[in-house]
Parts: structure tokens; sequence; C-alpha cells
């Protein structure tokens, strides 16, 4: 069953590069989770002239390590000025209405930063065994954030 889960992961995430990886692309970014990482292993498989230019943003620890050891250009959210080409991570769960659902970990503001600065976001998710379960667990916690955020050059407005 394991190996049929991952295979499945593969062909998405390996489907999702082929059809989303824009062939001119500058900035992408990369999330987390188990299927970024077969994101990252395509992406990785790509011809380098395809590859080369391009800057990886990650969201967090796990896929900042996946771009250096696939090789390929690390940047950071907060340095680059305009918007990403193309944004690829996971989810937890997706409901027919394609509403995402994110796990609470310790990447999940940052996705939220990296997704925002995307013009496309591709997420690469399955169905989970236990939707009903996920769907109670998460729907009896509210995580409520609020922060500024500006990147530069232009100021913070009442700062």
């Amino acid at each position: 069953m394991a190996a049929t889960v991952e295979g499945a992961k593969r062909r998405a995430a390996y489907h999702a590069v082929d059809e989303h990886f824009p062939p001119n692309a500058r900035f992408v970014g990369i999330g987390s989770g188990s299927t970024v990482v077969y994101v990252v292993e395509r992406i990785a498989q790509l011809p380098r002239e395809r590859t080369d230019h391009v800057v990886f943003i990650p969201t967090g620890y796990q896929s900042r390590e996946l771009i250096l050891r696939a090789g390929l250009k690390l940047g950071g959210v907060d340095t680059v000025t305009e918007s990403l080409d193309v944004v690829f991570d996971g989810a937890d769960e997706v409901d027919p209405y394609l509403n995402c659902i994110k796990g609470g970990g310790a990447c999940l503001f940052q996705e939220k930063l990296v997704a925002i600065s995307g013009r496309k976001l591709v997420v690469v998710a399955g169905l989970s065994p236990l939707p009903l379960l996920y769907t109670v667990l998460y729907s009896s916690f509210l995580c409520v954030e609020r922060v500024l955020i500006c990147k530069p050059p232009r100021a913070c407005p009442g700062m």
C-alpha cells in the first residue's frame, strides 16, 4: 500500500512540474511536505538550461535542503522584488471545492508568504484516507495571524 501511495505522489508531482514549470521561469517557490520531495526531484531532472537561471524560494528547512541537495539556486522570499512565476506546494487534504487544508507545522506562515508571492500556485495533493477525521480535527482549531509585512524597497506604513 505504501509503495502505491508513494508512486501516486511521484506521478502527480512529475505531472505538475511537466505541466506547470514555465519554460522561462526566473523565480519558483518550493513548499513543504511529502509530495514536494518529488516536485524537486522532477525539477532536478529538467535540462540545466531550463533551471540554471532560476532562483528557488523555499518555505522552510525541508524545502531549503531539497533545493540545495538538488544543486538548484537558493533564494529567499525577502530578497525577491517581483512575483514568483509559480509556487509548488502540498496540502494535507483538498475538498471537492478545491479548498486546501494545510498542516499546522512550523512552515505554515512561510508557506503563506511564498504562496501569495506567486502568479500561480500548484498544489500537489492526494486523497486523504481519513477526510472526515482531518475535517473534524482542523475545524476544531482556529489560528488567527496578524503580521505587518513589507518587502524592500518601500517603507512599511506607520513605521
